[in-house]
């Protein structure tokens, strides 16, 4: 298998909405609209999407949010693929954290999972990520990134350990 991850372009939006609006994953990940996928396509605020392709082909997406201007890492906010079990999702995060991991002052990288969804904290643990509770001083930065909701709890990852594990 031969993944790679590449910025998403316009064109192929259908394809990230079509895979997001099936109903296999909508209980899974949130729904945005066309206008907030270009948005991030466009990378306005901050925002990065990048398509997940494997062997030439798209198989999925990731979106996350470079917040080190505001002292809170790389947010990833979604990573979704079509074919779930096939290591994937785990390949394309670790790819994404290897450039993520590479960037000046990033600091940590973290990321959001509901806590009834044991396989995607899964693929987090094995990757390095651990449960985050933020202290009460770094709330408020995280929370302007994403904010918690009822049901959702931080994983985090620290750049140095990830450098560790990536050797």
């Amino acid at each position: 298998m031969s993944l790679r991850l590449r910025p998403t372009a316009a064109q192929d939006l259908a394809f990230v909405t079509s895979l997001e609006r099936d109903s296999q994953n909508r209980e899974f990940i949130g729904q945005w609209t066309d206008a907030e996928h270009l948005d991030a396509i466009g990378r306005k605020a901050g925002r990065e999407h990048w398509i997940i392709e494997v062997d030439g082909k798209p198989a999925g997406y990731l979106i996350a949010y470079d917040a080190r201007a505001t002292d809170a890492g790389v947010y990833v906010k979604r990573l979704l693929v079509a074919d779930k079990e096939k290591g994937i999702g785990t390949a394309a995060l670790a790819a994404f954290l290897d450039d993520a991991c590479a960037r000046e002052d990033a600091g940590f990288v973290w990321l959001m999972v509901f806590d009834w969804n044991a396989r995607a904290q899964a693929v987090y643990e094995r990757l390095g990520f651990h449960r985050y509770e933020a202290p009460a001083v770094e709330e408020p930065r995280l929370a302007q990134v994403d904010s918690i909701r009822p049901g959702v709890w931080r994983m985090r990852i620290e750049v140095s350990g990830w450098r560790l594990r990536a050797r």
